[in-house]
């Protein structure tokens, strides 16, 4: 189990805090629930990014979907998250919410519509065609790599999949031009699926020109994805921090130095 400062270091796996006293229950992204014994202002003070909607409500405004004005005056409005649930907002602090959540020239009167992960604007206007990224993962560890890639100033769109065995067959059902410029593949979530997705993508004369990262466990004999002709095989730690870097140096390597510019 995760300690309290590691939960810290990768907030984007954290959906929200609901405080009960000098507790509070922390809700993941994945859906599990904690409580901590710790009060709301301990997460308020070490979570910037996250906005107190409540006196008993911290929030991810990544997992916000949508904002619910009060219905009457001197009630209290809402936000609605990823998972359907529904926390309200004070009174009070109602304002500043929408400032910090609601993008600018968007009227407050009726009930607002966000969506968590709105496209830059100047990146859709970009000349640069966004680079095309396969993932063959799921859980912390695709949240983990999604928000590496948020933190890259570089367009791209990051499709996911939990099993990749019928990945190269529906490749090869789309025009070359629409492939993945880099395709990752998690090995410590099925083995024997992720073997099968690499032969596959390597045995054929087109697919096998996408270069493939073979993410293996700690203590994992890399050699089998070698020989199976993966670009990179990197053995990556369990802990989220330690594979949140790991990542981040694979992208800054594979996306910036190496710039798999379609």
């Amino acid at each position: 189990m995760l300690l309290i400062n590691q939960l810290l270091e990768q907030p984007s796996l954290l959906a929200y805090f609901v405080g009960a006293d000098n507790y509070a229950w922390l809700q993941f992204r994945n859906g599990e629930r904690r409580l901590l014994a710790k009060p709301l202002l301990y997460f308020e003070e070490r979570l910037p990014t996250f906005i107190r909607i409540h006196k008993t409500a911290l929030i991810n405004p990544r997992c916000v979907t949508g904002l619910n004005h009060p219905p009457r005056p001197k009630m209290a409005g809402s936000v609605r998250l990823l998972d359907g649930t529904e926390l309200p907002v004070s009174r009070r602090r109602w304002k500043e919410v929408v400032q910090l959540l609601q993008p600018a020239n968007t009227s407050t009167d009726t009930a607002i519509l966000l969506r968590a992960d709105q496209p830059d604007l100047e990146q859709e206007q970009s000349e640069v065609s966004p680079l095309r990224i396969q993932v063959i993962m799921s859980g912390d560890r695709l949240l983990l790599t999604e928000n590496c890639l948020h933190t890259l100033d570089i367009p791209h769109t990051l499709q996911s999949t939990s099993s990749g065995s019928e990945l190269p067959s529906a490749l090869l059902l789309s025009p070359p031009d629409e492939w993945p410029v880099l395709i990752i593949i998690d090995a410590q979530q099925n083995r024997v699926d992720s073997v099968l997705t690499l032969q596959k993508l390597k045995s054929h004369p087109q697919l096998r020109a996408i270069p493939v990262i073979w993410l293996a466990a700690p203590g994992e004999n890399m050699m089998q994805a070698y020989l199976l002709d993966a670009n990179s095989v990197v053995s990556v730690p369990e802990d989220p921090t330690g594979f949140a870097r790991v990542c981040q140096e694979l992208f800054h390597y594979w996306l910036t130095i190496v710039q798999l510019w379609t």
